[in-house]
């Protein structure tokens, strides 16, 4: 486009010549007209684009041990069952373009869904005491008594699916853990319900929860140290973030 212009610019003083050269005693002296400037011009195109952030799911707030206690500080086993409880809370599953929550993103038109899936390796509480780390008196099984854990939904926005309570006292299989919060791509895949990569007003699908534990040392358990303070390592909880197609 920018050769024919030149080309058609050109023409005009050239045939202007041609018309005065016509009102002169010899032509000859205008028989060769030279052109100024450049009569081809190159041009290369370019261009630019801002991209943002890749959307990806996050959780925090996972506690890494777990602290389970009578909720009477006063009380000591003395035989009969011993209640035990504790909490982890502000569990919160987020959609982000960072660790930090409703960092602007987008998905590049590959939705990803989130699972949160808890299991558990172990199935004993082992007891022990300062003195006698092998003093395993008080220890006992999940199948004498089991370890409850209840979710609480405390603020998922719309299309989460999540599940309230799980009950360890077994061996973990393969489909007994447990998925305390869960949403489909399908759910993400709607700008009607989110739209993260909005300039103003951007949304992003988040659940935020908490698990209550409880459980017992069970009655009529004599400890070998009587007096002692006694510890219990428990069942180990694995907490998954599992993409969901």
């Amino acid at each position: 486009m920018i050769k024919k212009k030149l080309a058609a610019l050109l023409a005009v003083p050239v045939s202007a010549l041609l018309v005065i050269a016509g009102t002169q005693s010899s032509i000859g002296a205008f028989a060769s007209t030279g052109i100024e400037g450049l009569a081809t011009q190159d041009a290369t195109t370019s261009a630019s684009a801002d991209s943002i952030l890749q959307c990806g799911w996050r959780i925090d707030g996972v506690a890494s041990t777990i602290s389970l206690a009578n909720t009477d500080p006063t009380l000591e086993y003395v035989g009969s069952e011993y209640a035990l409880s504790g909490s982890d809370e502000d569990i919160n599953v987020f959609l982000s373009g960072s660790g930090t929550e409703s960092t602007r993103c987008s998905f590049y038109n590959d939705y990803k869904g989130a699972q949160v899936k808890v299991s558990w390796d172990g199935t004993s509480f082992t007891s022990k005491t300062a003195a006698d780390l092998l003093d395993s008196s008080l220890s006992w099984n999940v199948s004498e008594k089991a370890l409850g854990i209840a979710y609480v939904d405390a603020d998922c926005t719309p299309d989460w699916t999540t599940e309230s309570a799980l009950t360890i006292s077994e061996t973990f299989t393969v489909g007994s853990e447990v998925v305390p919060a869960a949403i489909l791509a399908t759910s993400v895949d709607t700008s009607l319900e989110y739209n993260p990569s909005a300039k103003t007003g951007s949304t992003f699908p988040s659940c935020g929860f908490s698990a209550s534990f409880s459980t017992a040392i069970p009655s009529n358990k004599t400890p070998n140290s009587p007096g002692a303070q006694y510890s219990f390592t428990g069942p180990e909880l694995t907490t998954t973030l599992v993409l969901e197609p």
